[in-house]
């Protein structure tokens, strides 16, 4: 149990940490993420510290932290979808929560519903996250097309973890019996910990690959720029009329030296009108040449043709190929013949 905790909480402060320390819009919803991240981390280290020394004073944090969690994770996706994302003056009332927690915490007549008025916060907080997106990506068009479709699937994890915070205070809960001081079952603990420790470990792969939902927090929650779209279809004219993407030695760095731009920009109009990386981008233009060398050019082997449209090994063709076609160029080309 332990040990989970430990891994769960390590997790979370290196996943809060990246958050905290990337760069790029919007400054605000990004860092009550990666508060939400911290404040995790630090009940995990809390109840730790419970189950050896449950006369601390700190523990008396433990409820207000557990209040603040919802209220940071909605205030996260609050930020994101308003047009100017930054905090406002109100914020400061979901204080409230946090603050009547520890002070049920401090009454020794009140203690009694301070398990009841957490629950009741991440209910609270679950429902307006609800109500936001029960219209949809409509409420959040401004952002545009591809990027409210994003912020709409990430608002909905946030209630999924969300309830999945409900359900395991609920299980904690009931596991204490009817008498009051029950110690809980190690493996109530234990279990939170491996669903935190798997959670956060998926977080964290697929933010460092630059993929799933944390790129969606860290790289795509910007305001939607239609200048991306027409400098993608310039960007998209240059590379067809020039048949650049047929050199395998084309660098993100030498091709936006030829088009005059900065590799950020550049970078930056592929994600925003692509939602995709230079080099997925760049080989899409790849297996569409040798698509059609298979088709027009029958007696050419496989892989001449990887050659000749810009791979540089068969791996990498292959799994571009597939990628697009959901085959391997021979099967492909196969089934093309087949079809005449």
């Amino acid at each position: 149990m332990n040990i989970l905790l430990h891994a769960s909480a390590s997790l979370a402060i290196v996943l809060g940490l990246y958050l905290a320390s990337s760069f790029g819009p919007p400054a605000s919803s990004r860092r009550l993420l990666a508060a939400a991240f911290l404040t995790i981390a630090v009940l995990n280290l809390l109840t730790l510290l419970q189950f050896n020394s449950p006369s601390q004073p700190i523990l008396l944090l433990r409820p207000g932290l557990a209040a603040a969690l919802p209220a940071l994770l909605y205030l996260h996706v609050a930020v994101a979808i308003r047009a100017d994302q930054r905090l406002k003056l109100t914020d400061v009332l979901h204080l409230t929560g946090p603050c009547l927690a520890i002070a049920l915490r401090l009454s020794a007549d009140m203690g009694g519903f301070l398990d009841g008025l957490i629950i009741l916060l991440n209910f609270f907080y679950l429902m307006l996250i609800a109500w936001d997106a029960r219209r949809g990506t409509r409420n959040i068009a401004h952002l545009g097309g591809q990027l409210s479709l994003l912020l709409d699937r990430w608002r909905r994890l946030v209630m999924l973890f969300l309830i999945t915070i409900i359900l395991i205070d609920l299980l904690i809960i009931f596991s204490m019996g009817d008498e009051a001081g029950v110690p809980l079952s190690p493996w109530v603990f234990g279990l939170v910990g491996l669903l935190l420790s798997l959670g956060f470990t998926f977080l964290l792969v697929t933010g460092l690959h630059r993929r799933g939902p944390l790129s969606w927090v860290s790289s795509r929650f910007r305001p939607y720029e239609p200048e991306s779209d027409r400098l993608i279809e310039r960007l998209e004219s240059e590379l067809l009329h020039s048949g650049l993407y047929l050199d395998p030695n084309l660098t993100l760095q030498r091709f936006s030296r030829r088009v005059g731009l900065q590799m950020r920009d550049v970078s930056a109009a592929i994600n925003d009108s692509r939602q995709s990386n230079y080099n997925r981008w760049l080989n899409g233009f790849r297996v569409r040449e040798a698509e059609r060398m298979l088709i027009d050019e029958p007696g050419r082997s496989v892989t001449d043709v990887m050659l000749a449209a810009g791979f540089q090994n068969k791996s990498t063709f292959n799994a571009a190929f597939r990628a697009v076609n959901g085959k391997s160029p021979t099967k492909w080309r196969q089934q093309q013949y087949d079809k005449k």
